[in-house]
């Protein structure tokens, strides 16, 4: 799977809404709801499942769900 397909697997389980709703423009938080306490659980599940740790700054930065793909995709490749 790729990382967008486990990221919205991910937002979807995290903020309790159905994977359907789940598009690369859509806003995090005006659009799928994330309050702060989904996003910390979202930037968790992505740290577990990545091994990559985020700070409140990148979540702020990426608001929509193809940009936190992205961040998150260029995280796993600058890791390497």
């Amino acid at each position: 799977m790729d990382v967008y397909g486990e990221i919205s697997g991910m937002i979807a389980k995290e903020l309790m809404i159905e994977e359907e709703e789940i598009v690369p423009e859509a806003d995090l938080q005006d659009d799928l709801g994330a309050d702060s306490l989904g996003l910390l659980s979202l930037s968790e599940a992505i740290a577990a499942r990545y091994g990559i740790e985020l700070i409140a700054d990148d979540l702020v930065d990426a608001r929509t769900v193809g940009e936190l793909a992205g961040l998150i995709e260029s995280r796993i490749s600058s890791k390497d």
